[in-house]
């Protein structure tokens, strides 16, 4: 492959930064975060610019501590957590600590098959999210996945313009001028 797992391109970050932004604005959350897995830490690697929003880009956590994230990559299936609190497996999760009790997230995979790491929201108010907000954080999924084909093409690809529209797309109409 093309790609070294360490190193994303700032041209795909921003677009990333961009995304997270937007994601968060239309879900109406705190933290929309793109998560990249280290081999004893997760980073976050983006985090949404939004008010409320605990994260800091680069920061590190270890794994083993059961953060969310930790159980999308070990079953690389989506994790919806609507109220951590009332959840004995999840009422002692680290992001409870920051008041983050409700949680939506997916795997991210390299075109290897490696997990590269997950994409999330969390809130602080308990009650799941909506059918829309499953839906556009499948497109930004989906969006980010295209873009690693694209890291790792040969012919520097720029990713999938289409899957990028219809994800910003979905996301202002959700966002409804918030």
């Amino acid at each position: 492959m093309g790609y070294s797992k360490e190193d994303i391109p700032d041209h795909f970050m921003r677009r990333w930064q961009d995304y997270a932004d937007l994601m968060a604005k239309a879900a109406n959350v705190p933290a929309a975060l793109v998560m990249r897995v280290w081999p004893e830490q997760i980073e976050v690697l983006v985090a949404s610019v939004s008010d409320g929003n605990p994260y800091d880009a680069q920061e590190m956590s270890d794994l083993g501590t059961g953060l969310y994230c930790e159980t999308v990559m070990s079953t690389r299936q989506m994790l919806s957590v609507p109220d951590a609190l009332s959840s004995p497996a999840w009422a002692h999760n680290p992001d409870v600590a920051l008041g983050m009790v409700c949680y939506l997230g997916l795997p991210l995979v390299w075109p290897d098959d490696s997990i590269f790491g997950t994409v999330c929201i969390l809130d602080t108010h308990a009650g799941g999210f909506s059918a829309a907000a499953h839906t556009l954080l499948q497109q930004l999924k989906n969006t980010i996945e295209a873009d690693f084909r694209a890291i790792g093409a040969p012919d520097g690809d720029d990713g999938h313009p289409e899957l990028a529209s219809r994800f910003e797309a979905s996301a202002r109409a959700m966002a409804g001028g918030r």
